[in-house]
């Protein structure tokens, strides 16, 4: 947008097309590859694979696990990059904890308990993706292999569910919000079956996009199926953290809405120190407050994939001080590196 890049806007159709071309004066010598490339949003993560298939798509993204597994059992007919542990994001939910039943959070052990990780990551990714126990990746300072997050245990969930119930005139009410995608409706479908289980009644609310984060801001549902927290590339985690955690007047992205001092503090002092030490037992002090207070419950660590033609070329410019080059980072690759022969 400030004319720096490799590429120029040719042509904008809303949610049909974006065709940008070379940009000439670019300033890094034999960047861009490709003369153009033309951006087609397909929101169908079935339909991407098909028309890839079908030769309609030269490279698409996907990040859903069935979908990489498919793309896996195609063999040698596409070339497929995935990122690697790391930087990789998080799917996980927010709690509100600002109403009940959520601000107890003895109710927030006994869903994250009744919720049997494992098992929908087998059955929706078929174990693909791997099931997340700390807030952030393992490249992130931050990083613990299991922070402390209640394990599925459908007794003890049991349990504290009638505990809470007993004392909220016999109720237990949750609903789900997620996006109308056929993978997102399916996640929260085996989510409500195994904490009906525990005796926690359990409702599906789909909304598209935009509604879903105006709920999620407005604090008017219960949970909130997300992904981010991809750690960034410095020794902080302040890109990911501290504005979605954070409990000041301007954080309006804290969908769970807590207020912790606790973790706040921790937040700030992860701002305020550079010794990389101090940083990371900060951060992992963090990461096992977030788990004992349950204030979000990780599910898996996405693995975006790319898929591209065998006539395609990806490549990873040089960074323009010469030490090291782009990384794949949370389905972001650099498009000056494409070319098609």
């Amino acid at each position: 947008m400030i004319g720096t890049g490799p590429f120029m806007l040719k042509q904008y159709l809303q949610n049909e097309k974006t065709v940008v071309v070379r940009n000439p004066h670019y300033w890094r010598p034999g960047y861009p590859k490709a003369d153009s490339i033309t951006f087609i949003p397909i929101p169908d993560n079935a339909t991407r694979n098909v028309r890839l298939q079908g030769g309609q798509l030269d490279l698409m993204h996907q990040s859903g696990g069935l979908d990489i597994d498919q793309l896996r059992h195609l063999g040698g007919t596409f070339k497929l990059l995935s990122q690697q542990p790391g930087f990789r994001e998080e799917h996980y939910y927010f709690l509100d904890e600002t109403r009940p039943p959520f601000n107890d959070q003895s109710a927030r052990i006994a869903f994250a308990s009744a919720v049997n990780r494992n098992e929908i990551d087998q059955i929706r990714n078929k174990g693909i993706l791997e099931v997340a126990n700390s807030i952030s990746d393992r490249a992130t300072p931050g990083y613990l292999s299991n922070a402390g997050y209640p394990a599925f245990n459908l007794k003890k969930a049991q349990v504290l569910v009638q505990q809470y119930k007993a004392a909220h005139g016999g109720q237990f009410n949750v609903e789900l919000g997620t996006t109308t995608d056929p993978e997102a409706s399916a996640e929260m479908q085996l989510v409500k079956e195994q904490v009906g289980k525990a005796g926690i009644n359990a409702t599906i609310d789909q909304f598209d996009q935009a509604t879903l984060i105006n709920k999620a801001l407005s604090h008017s549902i219960d949970l909130l199926s997300w992904r981010n927290l991809h750690g960034g590339y410095s020794d902080h985690q302040d890109v990911d953290t501290h504005p979605w955690f954070s409990n000041g007047p301007a954080d309006i992205i804290n969908f769970g809405g807590f207020s912790d001092p606790t973790t706040q503090s921790l937040l700030d002092q992860g701002q305020q120190t550079s010794d990389l030490a101090k940083v990371k037992s900060i951060y992992q002090q963090f990461n096992r407050a977030m788990a004992q207070q349950v204030y979000i419950l990780p599910m898996w660590f996405e693995t975006w994939t790319i898929a591209y033609a065998p006539n395609v070329t990806l490549t990873f410019p040089p960074l323009p001080d010469g030490h090291g080059k782009d990384l794949f980072v949370a389905g972001r690759i650099p498009v000056g590196g494409l070319s098609k022969r």
